[in-house]
């Protein structure tokens, strides 16, 4: 079989991905929902002049914060 271009650029990308120690990719995969985390618990709710409903704004604030903290706590075991 021969090899092409297209064999090139992947054998280029699969290089430099082996490269990126499975510890850096972890602390990544914690991060991430982390910082999102953070944003999403300091983020301002909205303006006054708004027409939004502030328990159902928290409320969807507590859920996402909620799928956050497990996201982070089952990717923190793995």
């Amino acid at each position: 079989m021969t090899s092409t271009f297209l064999h090139d650029i992947g054998d280029t990308i699969r290089n430099a991905m082996a490269t990126v120690p499975l510890s850096l990719v972890g602390w990544a995969f914690v991060a991430i929902p982390l910082v999102l985390l953070v944003w999403v618990l300091t983020c301002p709710i909205g303006d006054d002049d708004e027409n939004r409903d502030p328990k159902q704004v928290r409320l969807l604030r507590i859920g996402a914060a909620l799928a956050l903290v497990l996201q982070i706590v089952i990717y923190g075991l793995l």
